[in-house]
């Protein structure tokens, strides 16, 4: 009897420790997703913030100069809006809005004053702020990727609204057509994907 006792208590201790053990592992668990989602938060509060800098810059610019910083400044010959503007380098726009000179002499002078309406630190690694230093400067997101750019270049106070075709229904589902702005920037977010669900916009509450 007494090896018999001396045996259940042993196997109770040790389901004891494995309960314990797995308490541990599900809660070291919940603590990594927890500061994941942090990490993922304060990323998208970076990105927007670069964003409202850049809408901000253009907008600014635009009331200076009574044009927008880039060679797209008319509507299209169906009267709609030029196409999106991407900071991926094919275009000055960045360059403009920081007062840069243009990087040759033949290039238009977009912002002669030299008005700095925006500033963006170098990015890290490709990625939140100016790549590289071949111009015209790129401008990347958290995630390496440019920020997408709708300019009100008809005139109408008014620029198509991409969570329109939004592939997330939460988000396209009864929206208007058209942003009631001159300007709207969005990032592609984490997932890298225009128009999707983690699009970060300047026209969204967050």
């Amino acid at each position: 009897m007494k090896t018999h006792r001396q045996s259940d208590t042993r196997a109770f201790t040790l389901i004891e420790l494995l309960i314990t053990i797995t308490i541990i592992a599900i809660l070291a668990s919940l603590t990594a997703a927890g500061i994941v989602n942090v990490i993922d938060q304060g990323n998208r509060l970076k990105v927007r913030a670069f964003a409202m800098d850049l809408k901000s810059g253009i907008e600014n610019f635009q009331t200076e100069y009574n044009r927008y910083p880039t060679d797209s400044n008319v509507a299209g010959s169906n009267g709609e809006d030029a196409p999106e503007v991407l900071t991926d380098g094919s275009n000055s726009l960045v360059d403009a809005i920081m007062g840069i000179p243009p990087s040759s002499s033949g290039t238009l002078d977009m912002n002669p004053k030299r008005i700095s309406f925006s500033s963006f630190p170098p990015a890290n690694n490709g990625r939140h702020g100016l790549v590289g230093s071949v111009r015209p400067f790129k401008l990347a997101d958290m995630y390496g990727q440019p920020y997408h750019i709708l300019l009100d270049t008809n005139g109408d106070n008014q620029v198509k609204n991409p969570d329109v075709s939004n592939t997330d229904p939460k988000i396209s589902t009864n929206q208007a057509a058209h942003l009631v702005t001159k300007v709207a920037v969005y990032s592609s977010g984490k997932d890298q994907i225009p128009r999707t669900g983690d699009d970060i916009t300047t026209w969204r509450p967050k």
